[in-house]
């Protein structure tokens, strides 16, 4: 999944975003002097599991497979990334 870029004015600015998110139970994966990288991870509705473990439970096994598809559809394509630079995408060519 491509990462939401967004572009801070200065480090005072890339700090202050970088906390607001933090406040927001985003994680930091990497940290520099001009960029912060954090993640948001999304394990899939509560609600959606427990009825197909409800339904694993009480008619068949197979149900479980499809709450591991559910999981791993929120997991992999609903978790959030965030990528918050100072950089400019012409900042390194001349």
């Amino acid at each position: 999944m491509k990462p939401l870029t967004i572009h801070a004015k200065d480090k005072n600015d890339l700090k202050r975003l970088s906390d607001r998110l933090l406040e927001h139970k985003f994680k930091l994966k990497a940290d520099g002097p001009n960029f912060t990288f954090l993640y948001k991870r999304v394990y899939g509705n509560w609600v959606y599991h427990l009825i197909f473990i409800l339904l694993a439970c009480f008619t068949s096994a197979w149900f479980l497979f499809g709450n591991l598809i559910i999981f791993l559809y929120f997991f992999y394509k609903k978790s959030q990334y965030v990528l918050i630079t100072t950089e400019t995408e012409d900042d390194g060519k001349k």
